[in-house]
Formats: structure tokens, C-alpha cells, sequence
């Protein structure tokens, strides 16, 4: 018999495949299943190892008590790192704590454009979103409406929420907007106003979460798997998580926290769980298919949106959540840039190297304003995303950035 060496995406997703049937199975086990169900295919004990801890798949049925404080990420597995940014970048798994990362996969000069990419989900800022409401931005891109352009468009259900283009109308119906249409779906005003009163952003990031997942069950099973694949990999933690640690939030309204939770998921249930009671101006459901039994039975919990409001806390950048962003990692002298290269609109991000790099270095943003002192960055770390940083900086006797990184960061030196 013939045998072949497995190209690694392929191999990947049979393991994934073997341990989502059997999640108890170690290394050994899986490697007897994989010769099991590809007798051809020629595998070594050592790459399954080394693919399951890039993947960030388990190794074990026994894992180490992990605190729940911590956020965790996974490799997106689904997500073709190689193709998207022209085999200038690979993923890792570092480990438990830290999570996924970035890494170079050549040698790569300073001002190279790594990868850009629109949001998988996006919730602009409340200001940019009460616009949205008035007819006044985009309803996709939150870029200000300038009336008179012949290419401003409106949502034909609602003709409340205006678009700058044909393609930013249709973009946002196939993500969200079909299911947030209040001429489709009128239900789900309550809890719009809900966030709007409470100036709670994450609670809109939350809900196009869900409203991701409720279209991508529409389309096919295989989509929406692949949307809760997406979601899975982002780094999450429970806004209780955050609130425990004291970590300043989104929520700033009088009403006590679990009060104001119990309200937004009873809310979000009258407007999003299947059936909705009404169809709207456009006279057809918003949805028309019911979830699969088990994902209907935790996805309207309040532990699970509040995994989805501190999914959002954790990893938007200017309203967005991006499938290869959210996988950079922080360090306050960082090597690459964060741009977002449309006029008048954060809706999508460019990366961008501030200085050379090697082959398998890390790829690095920061998290926060590089020109803050010690005690700024360090406090902000700990309060926002719930980890003390150790980088050169922040345990050496320089606290300076340096004017070279400023310009490069996009910063005044």
C-alpha cells in the first residue's frame, strides 16, 4: 500500500474532527484513530503533537484548572493565515495563558502592509451608532451621510437606515441588519433603546454576535458552523470576569449589574428567539429556520452573552472584531502599526510593520497609548485586558518609546 505525508491543513482537520467525537483522547489515541480512518496517510506521533498545540487543539481529557479571570483564545483553524497575507505571516499557539499569536514567516522590511482586512463583527462607537439610528452614517460603516451623493442608498424594509453604497447595504443585511431591521423585526427595538439609554456599546457588539450566528443558520449548517468556529477563537471572558476584577466597563447606567443583565437577555430574547412574532413592513420572516436544539438551549443564557459582551470588551478595535487582528498580541515597544485605511470610517484595518523584523518573530500591535508612563500602561493592561505586562520596557530602567517608533505608530515624536 502506497502511503503519503498529509498536507497539514488537511490533517488539522481530521484531528479536530476525531477529538470533537472523542474530546477524552490524547496524542496516542488520536495518532491510532488518524492510521484508523487514513491507513495511507504516513504520521508521526511528534507532528501530532506539534499541530495540535499550533491549533490550540487539547492534547489531553485532563486539563490544567484554568482561571476563569483569564481570557483564552484559540487558533482559528478555519482561517487560511498563509493565503490572506501572502505567506508574509503564520500562526502560532504559544501557550494556555498567553494564547495564540502572530508570527513573521520571512525576513519582512519596515512599512510592509502584513494583511488588511474588514470586520468579522462591527458596532462602531455609540455617537457614530445613534447616527446610524438618525439616517445621518452609514449603517454598515458609520462614515457620515452626505446627502446628495447618488450613491446613498436605504434599506428597502425599514427605509430608516441609510447606506453610502449599494455594497455597504448589502454587506450589512448578510451580517446583520436583516435580523436588527425594525421593519423586519420590530421586536428587537426594546433592546436597541435598552443600549442606547444605558450608552453601552458592547451591547450592540454582543447582539450583531448573535445576529452573525442567526443569519449563518439561515445559510447552511456549514456556515454556521464556521461562524461559531470564528467566534470561538476570539479571545473570551466573562464581563462578570472583568467586573470581579474591578476592570472599568461599558456598563455605566444606576441599575445594578445583574439587574441590567437579567434585563438585556430577557430583552434579547423577545428579540431575537426564534420564531419572531412579527414579520414586518416587508410582509416575510426574518429568520425562518429554528437553531439546533442544543446551540438554542446556551445561547440565550446570560453566562453566554456575557462571554459575548466581554468577547467584544476584549478584542474590538474602534467598534470592530477582526479574525486575523484579534490574534496580535500587545508589547509596549511594539513592531507593527494598526491603520485604518478608508476615508472617514474605522470600519477596517491595515497592518503595517514599524520597524524591520526577522523570521519567526512575533508580531506585535500595542494596546495602548506607547506615549503613557509605566504606571499608565500597566494600569490600563490590567484594567482593560487583565494581564501585567513584562515586556523590556516595563521591567527595564528606559521607559522611553523612542522618536523613531512614535513616527512610525503614527504619533507626534
Amino acid at each position: 500500500m502506497a502511503t503519503i505525508t498529509p498536507e497539514a491543513p488537511a490533517l488539522i482537520a481530521l484531528i479536530a474532527k476525531i477529538k470533537e467525537a472523542e474530546p477524552g483522547l490524547g496524542i496516542k489515541k488520536v495518532l491510532s484513530q488518524i492510521q484508523t480512518q487514513e491507513p495511507t496517510w504516513l504520521v508521526s506521533e511528534k507532528r501530532v503533537k506539534k499541530l495540535m498545540s499550533e491549533a490550540g487543539i487539547a492534547t489531553a481529557a485532563v486539563e490544567l484548572e484554568v482561571d476563569e479571570s483569564v481570557p483564552v483564545s484559540h487558533i482559528d483553524t478555519t482561517v487560511d493565515v498563509g493565503t490572506l497575507t501572502k505567506g508574509l505571516v503564520k500562526a502560532k499557539m504559544i501557550n494556555k495563558v498567553i494564547g495564540k499569536g502572530l508570527f513573521a514567516a520571512q525576513d519582512i522590511p519596515k512599512d510592509t502592509v502584513l494583511f488588511t482586512e474588514f470586520p468579522f463583527i462591527y458596532a462602531p462607537p455609540m455617537k457614530r451608532f445613534n447616527m446610524i439610528l438618525s439616517g445621518d452614517a452609514c449603517g454598515l460603516c458609520a462614515r457620515s451621510i452626505k446627502y446628495g451623493n447618488v450613491l446613498i442608498c436605504a434599506c428597502p424594509a425599514c427605509a430608516r437606515v441609510k447606506y453610502c453604497t449599494k455594497a455597504c447595504r448589502q454587506t450589512a443585511w448578510d451580517s446583520f441588519h436583516r435580523v436588527e431591521c425594525l421593519g423586519m423585526n420590530p421586536n428587537i427595538k426594546e433592546y436597541i433603546n435598552h443600549a442606547v439609554e444605558e450608552d453601552w456599546m458592547a451591547a450592540i457588539g454582543a447582539l450583531r454576535c448573535y445576529e452573525r450566528i442567526l443569519i449563518a443558520n439561515e445559510t447552511s449548517p456549514a456556515e454556521l458552523d464556521s461562524v461559531l468556529k470564528h467566534l470561538d477563537a476570539f479571545a473570551t471572558i466573562s464581563q462578570e470576569e472583568r467586573q470581579k476584577k474591578d476592570t472599568a466597563w461599558d456598563m455605566m447606567g444606576s441599575v445594578p449589574a445583574h439587574a441590567m443583565w437579567d434585563k438585556s437577555v430577557a430583552l434579547l430574547i423577545k428579540g431575537l428567539k426564534f420564531p419572531l412574532k412579527s414579520t414586518g413592513k416587508a410582509g416575510v420572516p426574518a429568520l425562518t429556520k429554528p437553531l439546533p436544539k442544543k446551540l438554542e438551549e446556551t445561547l440565550f443564557t446570560k453566562d453566554t452573552f456575557l462571554k459575548f459582551v466581554g468577547r467584544y470588551n476584549l478584542n474590538n478595535q474602534a467598534g470592530g472584531m477582526y479574525l486575523l487582528h484579534a490574534s496580535l498580541n500587545h508589547a509596549c515597544m511594539p513592531n507593527t502599526a494598526v491603520d485604518h485605511p478608508a476615508a472617514g470610517t474605522n470600519y477596517g484595518v491595515s497592518i503595517r510593520l514599524a520597524r524591520d523584523v526577522k523570521r519567526d518573530e512575533q508580531l506585535q500591535i500595542t494596546y495602548c497609548n506607547p506615549m503613557w508612563k509605566k504606571d499608565a500602561r500597566q494600569e490600563h493592561l490590567r484594567t482593560e485586558y487583565l494581564f501585567t505586562c513584562k515586556c523590556k520596557r516595563c521591567t527595564g530602567s528606559d521607559d522611553t518609546p523612542g522618536d523613531d517608533l512614535l513616527r512610525a505608530l503614527g504619533f507626534n515624536a
